[in-house]
């Protein structure tokens, strides 16, 4: 067996199906799980991280009880910052608990951090939660242990006999923190050669001509979106983070030059969160890519419409193969669209962006939704009209889908469901754990999205996104 100071294990939601193998979604692992293990490893704690869900593609015979008899850490670090995690996550520590007789288990994560008293409440295999960011608080966890004083951890929420506590001490990263953690050393991933293969959230390990690395530029948002559990209220409640956070350009080009050593084809980067009031950050960071010859591609999310400067510069900057530009405009009503997004742009705004990405062969990727907000059935119809005059006009538009809103934990409506015209149907962790508990069991659930809106119920949601891409992402295949 392999000691351990710090063992992290990154959950899988399965989903039972009538086929012998189950269905295994939400693979990809969050970035801070390897800007913490390289940190605390860096500090002479030695750790390494395993993805349950990549060892079980490898493997189909693969559990957690034979994955503990490899390892004996001292401590295990869970990731839960995704819900549908929560019934893996938790399954995990249970196991790991029965397993080992003195083991520490901590958990992390917006969904951990968001729940973080009904998880120490209900679920005793769970000796602590950090709530927001975790590498500093990690460290100190490690080094902390051994006097069993855990109350000078930032941001940890434990147990002390038959109490809940919280440390009084919070912690949030300054610029320069933020820039000593090391988001690129994959190596600390069991197989991560394997991992890299991933494309998407629910992939299989193929050999791929794409190999996709995923790049963090920063924390953190500027706005809120009604169905976002990330959002400006979001990150301030549970992370203390009041601005975002940009890493320094210089080190972003350190993590894709590290990409170009390990045969990254494509960076995938998600993190727009000012939108189109300021983008010089990205402006100067596309010039030293160029500048330092950094040959690659990029899946580029943006949160709003860009200038055309933008859209030229980024076109100078990428290796046209794999590289997208992807938004998200949500509905085809202008009205609820500015009632459920941070970042608000007319059809006309829309479609003049188009028209300078088309000008610029640019691949783009547009993404809808059902569930929002006050959306009646009209306002639906409006988003399909939008979706067929987009892919028709558009043939840069190279993907376009519908998906139903999830509820999120921390997000507005989930936080204020009446003011968000929305009923929930799930208000607690214990919700989201049974129900993703049910799906790995095979077993009918009540609820799928958590919750319906006073237009639709969730039956109605879930069938006009189905009916929107039998309308509509029809047309581009």
């Amino acid at each position: 067996m392999k000691d351990l100071d710090c063992l992290i294990v990154h959950p899988t939601t399965r989903v039972k199906t009538r086929s012998p193998t189950n269905v295994l979604t939400n693979v990809i692992l969050p970035m801070g799980s390897i800007a913490i293990a390289d940190y605390i490893d860096r500090n002479g704690f030695s750790t390494e991280i395993v993805h349950t869900g990549l060892e079980e593609m490898l493997n189909p015979s693969f559990t957690i009880e034979a994955l503990f008899k490899e390892y004996t850490p001292t401590v295990l670090g869970i990731d839960l910052h995704w819900y549908p995690h929560s019934y893996d996550a938790l399954r995990i520590a249970e196991i790991a608990k029965n397993t080992y007789e003195n083991i520490f288990i901590v958990l992390g994560g917006f969904t951990a951090s968001c729940f973080a008293e009904e998880l120490l409440q209900k679920f005793e295999c769970v000796d602590a939660i950090v709530k927001g960011d975790a590498e500093i608080p990690m460290l100190d966890l490690l080094k902390t242990l051994p006097s069993q004083d855990l109350s000078s951890v930032p941001n940890l929420f434990y147990r002390e006999n038959d109490s809940i506590k919280q440390s009084k001490k919070n912690y949030c990263p300054s610029q320069e923190q933020f820039d000593s953690f090391n988001f690129h050393r994959i190596s600390l991933l069991r197989n991560w050669y394997n991992y890299l293969q991933l494309t998407h959230e629910n992939d299989d390990l193929r050999q791929k001509l794409k190999r996709q690395g995923w790049l963090c530029v920063g924390r953190g948002c500027a706005v809120n979106c009604s169905y976002c559990g990330g959002g400006h209220n979001a990150q301030c409640l549970l992370t203390g983070r009041s601005t975002p956070l940009y890493r320094s350009q210089e080190k972003v080009i350190e993590t894709l030059k590290v990409f170009a050593e390990m045969k990254i084809s494509c960076a995938y980067c998600d993190f727009d969160p000012f939108g189109r009031k300021t983008r010089e950050y990205y402006f100067k960071l596309f010039e030293m890519i160029r500048k330092e010859g950094i040959d690659v591609s990029t899946q580029f999310l943006v949160w709003d419409v860009t200038s055309k400067k933008f859209l030229e510069e980024f076109k100078r900057t990428f290796n046209p193969l794999y590289t997208t530009l992807t938004l998200s405009p949500e509905s085809g009503s202008e009205t609820i669209r500015k009632l459920n997004k941070g970042f608000y742009y007319s059809d006309s705004e829309l479609f003049s962006w188009l028209d300078l990405t088309k000008e610029n062969f640019i691949p783009i990727e547009l993404y809808f939704t059902t569930g929002l907000t006050g959306e009646t059935v009209t306002d639906f119809r409006e988003t399909v009209q939008l979706g067929k005059r987009v892919v028709e006009e558009y043939p840069n538009i190279i993907h376009i889908a519908c998906n139903p809103i999830f509820l999120e934990p921390g997000s507005p409506r989930f936080l204020d469901p009446q003011k968000f015209g929305i009923t929930l149907k799930f208000s607690k962790f214990i919700d989201f754990y049974l129900t993703y508990k049910k799906f790995a069991l095979g077993v009918p659930v009540s609820s799928r999205l958590g919750y319906e809106t006073e237009h639709m119920s969730e039956t109605d949601i879930i069938r006009f996104a189905n009916y929107f891409n039998d309308q509509v992402y029809a047309l581009t295949h």
